[in-house]
């Protein structure tokens, strides 16, 4: 049985996130496990990472963060060992080129596929929802659209709705647009 895909717009982490937290992590049994990868590799990364955790932590879970593939000396694998068993996987903000580069280039994609095709739970929020969708705009490269995990079969995922996008709704063009607000 699939797992359940929960999409924010964005103020992830926040507290008028923690009724919908709550309940995904009654859905999701197990760790949460916070894979910051849209974040700069860094103290941008550490700092999200953490974010996440503690919000986490304060709703009751036990949560920690995903080792960062990306930086120096890491050991390929690390990641990807980091998510088994875990109940939820948190894909927090930040740019979503740089979050579906590191999925792909790292088979955290394939991951993550299998973990909600298995009963896991994932959560995006802003750039970590786009990414879910079956498509993904990428506002710092023109913008442009890419092929996301297909895990919100069918959608292109706009967060931070505030109204129409014409740039991006261009790019779009026919695709099924969920605008989501914060």
């Amino acid at each position: 049985m699939p797992g359940a895909v929960c999409l924010q717009g964005g103020g992830e982490f926040s507290a008028a996130c923690s009724p919908m937290d709550a309940e995904l992590l009654g859905r999701a049994p197990g760790p949460v496990a916070v894979l910051a990868l849209a974040a700069r590799p860094g103290a941008e990364h550490d700092r999200a990472a953490a974010h996440g955790v503690s919000h986490f932590r304060r709703l009751g879970a036990d949560a920690f963060v995903v080792p960062d593939p990306r930086v120096p000396g890491a050991r390929e694998g690390d990641a990807a060992r980091a998510l088994e068993g875990v109940g939820l996987v948190v894909l927090p903000g930040g740019s979503p080129a740089r979050l579906l580069d590191a999925l792909t280039s790292t088979g955290l994609d394939e991951v993550l596929r299998d973990h909600v095709h298995g009963g896991g739970a994932v959560m995006g929020a802003s750039a970590g929802a786009m990414v879910l969708g079956s498509w993904t705009v990428l506002p710092e490269e023109g913008p442009s659209l890419a092929p996301g995990l297909g895990l919100a079969e069918g959608l292109v995922v706009v967060p931070h709705w505030h109204g129409a996008r014409d740039d991006w709704l261009a790019v779009i063009g026919e695709g099924l647009v969920l605008g989501l607000p914060e």
